[in-house]
C-alpha cells in the first residue's frame, strides 16, 4: 500500500470518529429524539387520552352505506354501552430510518434505531364523567452505527380526565409527569424531570369515513436536574383520519409545540408533518406504516435542524 493510499485510509477513519463524536455531543437533549415517532392515536395526547379508551370510540357509529340514504338521511348504530375495563396494557416495537439522527444543524449522519414501548394503565370512574388516570410506561431506543444515541425513557403520569357532554364529549385532562432518561442498558441516569400538563381533545365526526381531531395541552416544568433542559412547552395539534375500510385507517397530522427554555435564552419552534397508515386486523392489535418530516426553528442558530423518518411498527392493547 502506497503513503497516499494510508493518507486517505487515515483521513476516512478521522472522519467517521469525529463525526461519530459530533453526534454524540449534538444530541443532549433525549426527550426530543421521539417527536417524530408519531403513535397511531395521534401526536399529542398519549394512551390514556385517547377516545376508545374513555368509551367514547366513533369507530362503528355510522351505518354502512344504502340505497335509501338518499330518502332517510344517515343512520346512526345505536350500540348497548360496554362493560367498564378500567384497566389496560399495551406494547409495540417500531423501527425507523431517519436523514438526521442527531437533530443537528449540520453534518446530519442517517441511520436506522429500533425501539419498543411497554406500559400499563388504570382509569377508574371516579364520578359520572371525571376519571382518574394512572399510567406507566417504558420506552426504549437502539441505533445501528450510532450506538452512543441509545438510551430509555421511563415516564409515570398520574391526573384526572372529565369528558363535558355540553361540548360534545371534548376531553379536559390534567397530570403530574415524572420523566427519567437513562442510558447504559437502564443504568446511568442522564436527566430526571417532573412536569404539570393540562389540556384539551375534541374529535368531530364529519361522516361515517372522515373525522378530525383537535388538540391542545401545556406542559410546564416543575424540575429537571439538568438546568439547560428545563423547560414549558405548548403544543396544538390537528389530525384528519380517513376509515378505507373498517379495519384500515389512513390519518394525516400537523403539530406544532413552542419551546421555551427557562435557564437559558432560547425559544424553540418546531412545526412535525406526518401520515399514518393504520391496520387494525383485530380490536387489540395495530400495524402501522408512518413518514413524518419535521423542522426546528430555534433563538440559537446551532438548534436549527430539519429530520425525516421513515418506518412503521406493531402494537398490541388490551383491556380489562
Amino acid at each position: 500500500m502506497n503513503v497516499s493510499c494510508i493518507l486517505r485510509s487515515s483521513l476516512r477513519s478521522f472522519a467517521v470518529v469525529f463525526l461519530s463524536v459530533a453526534v454524540v455531543h449534538a444530541q443532549v437533549d433525549r426527550t426530543r429524539v421521539d417527536e417524530s415517532v408519531s403513535r397511531p392515536g395521534g401526536l399529542t395526547i398519549g394512551e390514556s387520552m385517547s377516545e376508545s379508551a374513555l368509551g367514547l370510540d366513533e369507530q362503528n357509529a355510522f351505518a354502512p352505506p344504502s340505497p335509501g340514504d338518499s330518502d332517510i338521511g344517515q343512520q346512526l348504530i345505536l350500540k348497548e354501552t360496554p362493560k367498564s375495563r378500567p384497566f389496560r396494557a399495551y406494547a409495540d416495537t417500531f423501527g425507523y430510518w431517519t436523514n438526521n439522527a442527531a437533530n443537528t444543524s449540520v453534518g446530519e449522519l442517517d441511520d436506522w434505531f429500533w425501539g419498543a414501548r411497554v406500559g400499563v394503565g388504570w382509569q377508574p370512574r371516579i364520578a359520572k364523567k371525571l376519571f382518574l388516570d394512572l399510567d406507566v410506561h417504558q420506552q426504549m431506543f437502539r441505533y445501528d452505527r450510532y450506538g452512543a444515541l441509545d438510551f430509555e425513557s421511563l415516564d409515570v403520569d398520574a391526573g384526572l380526565v372529565y369528558v363535558e357532554p355540553r361540548l360534545a364529549n371534548t376531553i379536559f385532562f390534567t397530570q403530574f409527569n415524572f420523566n427519567r432518561i437513562t442510558n447504559d442498558d437502564f443504568g446511568e441516569a442522564l436527566m430526571n424531570s417532573v412536569s404539570v400538563r393540562a389540556g384539551a381533545q375534541k374529535t368531530f365526526i364529519i361522516d361515517r369515513r372522515n373525522s378530525l381531531q383537535l388538540s391542545v395541552m401545556g406542559d410546564w416544568d416543575i424540575s429537571n436536574d439538568l438546568d439547560e433542559l428545563r423547560r414549558h412547552e405548548y403544543i396544538g395539534d390537528v389530525t384528519w383520519r380517513f376509515k378505507i375500510m373498517r379495519d384500515l385507517v389512513f390519518a394525516v397530522n400537523y403539530r406544532y409545540t413552542w419551546f421555551n427554555y427557562l435557564d437559558v435564552d432560547r425559544g424553540d419552534s418546531l412545526n412535525i408533518v406526518g401520515a399514518t397508515l393504520t391496520w387494525s386486523p383485530r380490536k387489540w392489535l395495530d400495524l402501522y406504516a408512518i413518514s413524518s418530516f419535521s423542522f426546528n426553528n430555534s433563538s440559537i442558530d446551532a438548534f436549527d435542524y430539519e429530520t425525516a423518518s421513515l418506518g412503521g411498527g406493531l402494537g398490541v392493547k388490551i383491556k380489562f
